[in-house]
């Protein structure tokens, strides 16, 4: 893998200390001129093999894959010009703004017969996919609770008039689509797609602070239950999210994209610890997956997480309280 890193943001440090553990032959950052100093910084910090200011001139390199972690609604542009540069993508989340987007970066992807993935972690996780394998020993699921509430520290700047685009709803912010959506991955990618679902926001100006996304599964293989996402960044409580049934329930205590270990209680209160600390970077794991699937040029498992990202995209879009413009 030949990487191309889109962005210097936050999410772009914590992928920086751990990147060179998947062995890319190269990486480059791409940042801009106004973050050029970082971008230099971050360069020389973590031995990458150079940087650029211009997107065009780093698709004419030997990159073969793109990394792009920059603002919401940038992604689909910047995936669409990697993906007719011959490069595979793989997109922080949310992935898209809209469906529609989403649909057409998947159709030029197969047409180019490229890798298109979404960075969402959870799912590439041990722990996570181990919960998988625990749902029977729960009988008929019957309440399902994910939460990641977290004051955010640019909150205080919004409650002054100061709106970062965490919290700007023309940059597709909000508690729904900057946390809560990992919630909505874990859910869907555990009991798959809803019969029914709606948002209930706590609203500021036009944004969701925080709030609550229910879904209803029916006769469902793990029968008929509700569903229950909630997240906040203006508020925060310790994390207690649940899957409930009527044998027994699992219990997380850190938000799932953080997953590395759960419990799993029966009904005579009988209690085991599944613990997956193996030392190792939480993003690691999808980065890893991410290589394979590019040197084994796995379309199908692509796809299959693919399906996913559409299926989030589509109950974002419907549910958020505001609407973003498309490109």
């Amino acid at each position: 893998m030949r990487l191309g890193i889109i962005g210097t943001g936050l999410i772009v440090h914590e992928v920086l200390p751990m990147i060179h553990t998947i062995r890319p032959e190269k990486i480059y950052l791409l940042g801009t001129l106004h973050s050029a100093e970082k971008t230099k910084n971050l360069c020389e910090q973590y031995h990458l093999d150079g940087y650029f200011f211009d997107y065009q001139e780093l698709l004419l390199t030997d990159v073969d894959t793109v990394y792009i972690a920059l603002p919401n609604t940038l992604h689909y542009a910047f995936a669409k010009e990697a993906l007719l540069h011959g490069k595979h993508v793989i997109l922080e989340k949310p992935i898209t703004v809209t469906s529609a987007q989403l649909t057409e970066l998947a159709a030029l992807a197969r047409k180019q017969r490229r890798i298109l993935v979404e960075a969402m972690s959870l799912h590439y996780t041990p722990a996570y996919r181990s919960i998988a394998k625990q749902l029977p020993a729960l009988g008929d699921i019957r309440l399902v609770s994910f939460q990641f509430c977290q004051y955010s520290s640019r909150y205080d700047a919004f409650q002054e008039g100061r709106i970062a685009p965490a919290f700007d709803p023309a940059c597709a912010g909000g508690a729904l689509m900057d946390l809560n959506i990992y919630n909505l991955h874990a859910i869907l990618g555990l009991f798959g797609t809803p019969q029914a679902f709606r948002y209930f926001p706590n609203l500021d100006r036009g944004i969701d602070t925080s709030g609550i996304l229910t879904l209803t599964y029916q006769d469902s293989a793990y029968g008929s239950f509700q569903a229950a996402a909630i997240a906040a960044k203006d508020c925060q409580a310790p994390v207690s999210s649940t899957i409930q049934g009527t044998r027994g329930c699992i219990r997380i205590s850190v938000p799932m994209n953080q997953i590395e270990s759960y419990e799993l209680i029966d009904n005579q209160k009988h209690s085991a610890t599944f613990d997956f600390h193996e030392g190792k970077h939480r993003l690691s794991y999808e980065f890893q997956e991410f290589r394979r699937m590019i040197e084994e040029q796995d379309f199908a498992a692509a796809d299959q997480m693919l399906a996913i990202s559409l299926k989030a995209v589509q109950i974002l879009e419907a549910s958020r309280p505001y609407t973003v413009g498309e490109d």
